[in-house]
């Protein structure tokens, strides 16, 4: 009994000091470029009902600029020392293709996950992975409901398009970390963003990983067009740290 007694009481110690020695990152990602962010509209080139009505007046969502400067799928990561293994969500994270479009358009997934890609159009797609350092798969579905796992095993931005319909494109980021978000995805009831309310709305690119260890971390930023960033910053034992990026910080990304 005093030995049971004992691993408990270490166990709470243990549970204790790894809530009280992390912080949540916290920040913004915006806009502070002289270029403009007009939106290209997508060339919908297609026979299909479904997809003629779905993209009307559709435009791209290579970058989507908020009025308050805000910056849409931006990825951000933080690398710790010592982060130990990576954990896996309790459910795969799924890819949609949802009136002919990715949806959502980035997400950011540990290593070692399986991504569920799957479609609710009545029409068929093609997935085409672009991948170089993960299985570069490109398979069709056929028909709504249809889920393809998709193992990722290394870090990597992974771009996704349809054959069949060539406006359409999407990201699969798998990072080597456990705390990860990405930007202006969805609201305070988890309903997705679209990218046309979000170029109307007042967001800052305003950002929270949570319960990151105490300690040296590399902050990174990614985005598709705008390419990417990093800051080393000291995560505290509680609290929050502050850590904003513009823009003009990105460094853009290798031609291909």
């Amino acid at each position: 009994m005093k030995n049971l007694k004992s691993i408990i009481a270490l166990l709470i110690c243990g549970t204790m000091t790894s809530i009280a020695f992390a912080a949540n990152i916290t920040g913004t990602v915006t806009y502070d470029k002289s270029d403009p962010t007009t939106r290209k509209a997508l060339a919908i080139n297609t026979q299909e009902k479904h997809c003629i009505d779905a993209t009307k007046g559709a435009k791209s969502e290579e970058l989507v600029v908020s009025k308050g400067k805000g910056i849409q799928n931006v990825v951000i990561y933080a690398l710790v020392r010592g982060g130990g293994e990576l954990k896996m969500p309790e459910k795969n994270p799924t890819v949609d293709q949802k009136d002919c479009r990715y949806l959502p358009h980035v997400i950011a997934v540990p290593v070692g996950v399986t991504v569920d890609v799957t479609s609710n159009d009545p029409v068929a797609h093609n997935v085409h992975s672009h991948a170089t350092k993960n299985e570069a798969k490109n398979f069709q579905i056929p028909k709504k409901g249809i889920i393809i796992p998709y193992e990722i095993t290394k870090a990597e931005e992974i771009k996704l398009t349809c054959d069949i319909h060539a406006w359409m494109s999407g990201y699969i980021v798998a990072v080597n970390s456990n705390y990860y978000t990405v930007t202006g995805q969805k609201d305070d009831k988890d309903n997705w963003i679209h990218p046309d309310d979000y170029e109307k709305s007042d967001d800052t690119g305003k950002y929270t990983i949570k319960d990151v260890p105490a300690g040296r971390a590399r902050v990174v930023v990614w985005h598709e067009k705008l390419g990417s960033a990093n800051k080393t910053v000291e995560v505290p034992e509680s609290g929050d740290l502050k850590v904003d990026f513009k823009a003009s910080e990105f460094k853009p990304p290798k031609k291909k």
